[in-house]
This record gives C-alpha cells, structure tokens and sequence, in this order.
C-alpha cells in the first residue's frame, strides 16, 4: 500500500472515530430517559459495589471511598448535580428532573421528582444543584435555561417564587448550557455553562447579583475538558469539575478558580489545576458530573463527586469520596 492510500485510509479512521463519537454523545446525552416525569415520593433500594483505588491520591486529594451505586427503581440514574447537607446526606439532581435524598454510607435512599412543569426531557433536564445562606436550594436546568428556587434545605422541594432567566444564556447551546451553578456567601450566583467557550478557549459564566445585575465572566479552562458542577470552596476560590467524555475516552479534572480579582470588580477568573485522571488511572471514572463539599467540625474537608449514567446499561453510576489532604491554596491568597 502507497503512502498516500494509507495517509488516506488514516484519514477515514479519524472521520469515522469522529462521527462514532458523536453518534455516542448524541444517544447518551439527548435521548430521553426512559422514565416517566412527576414521580411521587418513595424509597428505593441501593447497592453499593466497592471499587479499586482506596487510598490513592491525587494533587492534593485523597479517594478515601469509591463505589458503583445501582437500584431495581427505574427512576434511580443521570445524577447530573449534587450537594452535601449538614446531616451527612446527599442530594443529588437527575437529568430526568428528579431528586435522590441518600446517606453517602447507606443502602437505602429516597427519591421523588422536582416540582416544576413539563413532561418532556427539554422541560425537566436538571443539571446542578445549590443552597443559598438564606435557606433555599437552587437548581439549574438546560435546554431551557433557568434556574429555579425551593423552599428550605432538601426535600420536598417546594417552589418559592418565580424562575430565574437571563437573556445572556440565549446564546448557550441547548444542550450545554447551565451544567453548573454555585452561591457566594452574599447569595451571587455563578451559573456556568457547559459548552460556550469563548474565541480564545475561555469559560462562559454568569454572576448574577442578589438584586439581579448580571455579568458576564470568563473562567480558564481546562484544555479539552467541559465544566459539569462547581461548589464554593472559601470567599474567594470555587472548585471546579470537569469532564472529557467522547465516547472513545473518558476522563475527568478538578481546578480551583479565583474568584477575587472578578469581586474587585473584573471580569477574568484565573484557574489552577488540581487533579486529573483517565480511564484506568488511580482512580475509578465514568460521565462525572456532581460535586459536593462537606466539612467537618476538626477534621479534613470532604469532596464527593458522582457520575450521570444517562439511565444507559453501558455506564455506571459512581460515588467518589476525597479527603483533602494538602492545602487548595497558599496563605494569604
């Protein structure tokens, strides 16, 4: 064979991985989960399998648990969004526009869906999850941008007043859009988007004020990698996650923003790299999409992060527990 028929043949493979790839994204990613809307509330069974990599550290992280989470209810997968409550429980967002209530150690959890109109997977496709100081959980959705406010910590998740929308996140796509959402301590928000990066490879946010001035930000990226979730770590730094998910590789990262030079008024958040790993690597992987902060009177702060199976059979649903073990930031800073 020619050098030319083989550079042409190279060429065709790369095409064809491309369009495999895409074919993948779009059968995970936009398909509609196969479940019914407006779920009551009820318990589901859940089955925790260990998986390697306890132990291992990464950056300044520790994986001090890691398991494959399953259950018979059909309702239970595409956990997109999460957050820690004092009481040691998780709650976690679906794809589907429902919610999971566990305790990160338990074999039972509950379930029931969000209040909120719709039916179709454009109305009801959460993504993030947040609390605010002055006791309401936020949740972010895409496809149709918004982000909608409940009553209290957790369940049942009562609506308390009307959805947020702003006319920046027109230019979101439908299916990258707000994926992540995390509250300052003043009760800003800074909604993220998934996949609106700009010219020059930077993130695309918002900051959205408590009287509702909004602007626009720009956060580092991590090269080739999509933000999924964002939880506050301190005044000044949010911690970051993010994906590489084509189908052919998957891999996941975490960074820290700085968030002072954007509340001294500016427009740039400058970024550090934390941890990344592959398929493979140290630590177990899949579609990652939630984090969550929970701290601990005396002790190391935990980070937990989950993965979206998009209710397929060819995915998993994994929770990763990270004791941090070395400062996220330099004194001072």
């Amino acid at each position: 064979m020619t050098r030319a028929r083989i550079f042409q043949c190279s060429q065709y493979a790369g095409v064809a991985a491309l369009v495999l790839s895409a074919i993948w994204i779009l059968w995970t990613e936009l398909r509609p989960p196969a479940i019914a809307a407006n779920q009551s509330r009820h318990s589901v069974a859940i089955t925790r399998t260990a998986l390697p990599g306890t132990g291992q550290t990464i950056g300044p992280f520790r994986l001090t648990s890691a398991v494959a989470l399953s259950s018979p209810d059909k309702a239970f997968g595409g956990l997109s969004g999460l957050a820690a409550l004092p009481d040691g429980q998780l709650l976690a967002v679906t794809d589907a526009g429902d919610w999971l209530l566990l305790h990160a150690d338990g074999q039972t959890g509950e379930m029931g869906s969000i209040v909120m109109p719709g039916s179709e997977k454009a109305d009801r496709d959460a993504e993030a999850i947040a609390f605010t100081p002055d006791g309401h959980t936020l949740v972010s959705l895409e496809q149709q941008h918004r982000v909608l406010r409940f009553a209290g910590h957790g369940p049942p998740l009562t609506p308390a007043g009307d959805p947020l929308y702003r006319t920046d996140t027109m230019a979101w796509p439908p299916n990258g859009g707000g994926e992540s959402l995390a509250v300052l301590g003043d009760g800003s928000l800074i909604w993220i988007a998934e996949d609106a990066p700009t010219a020059d490879g930077a993130l695309t946010a918002l900051l959205v004020a408590p009287d509702g001035h909004t602007r626009r930000l720009l956060i580092d990226a991590v090269d080739g990698f999509r933000p999924t979730d964002a939880v506050l770590w301190d005044d000044n730094h949010l911690l970051l996650l993010h994906r590489r998910y084509t189908g052919a590789e998957t891999a996941a990262a975490i960074s820290i923003v700085d968030l002072a030079p954007v509340l001294a008024g500016g427009s740039a958040a400058p970024a550090r790299l934390l941890a990344r790993w592959g398929r493979g690597e140290k630590w177990p992987i899949d579609n990652m999409e939630g984090i969550a902060l929970a701290r601990r009177a005396g002790q190391p702060p935990l980070l937990y992060l989950v993965s979206d199976d998009n209710f397929s059979a060819a995915q998993a649903t994994i929770l990763l527990r990270l004791e941090i073990i070395s400062p996220l930031v330099a004194s001072g800073q």
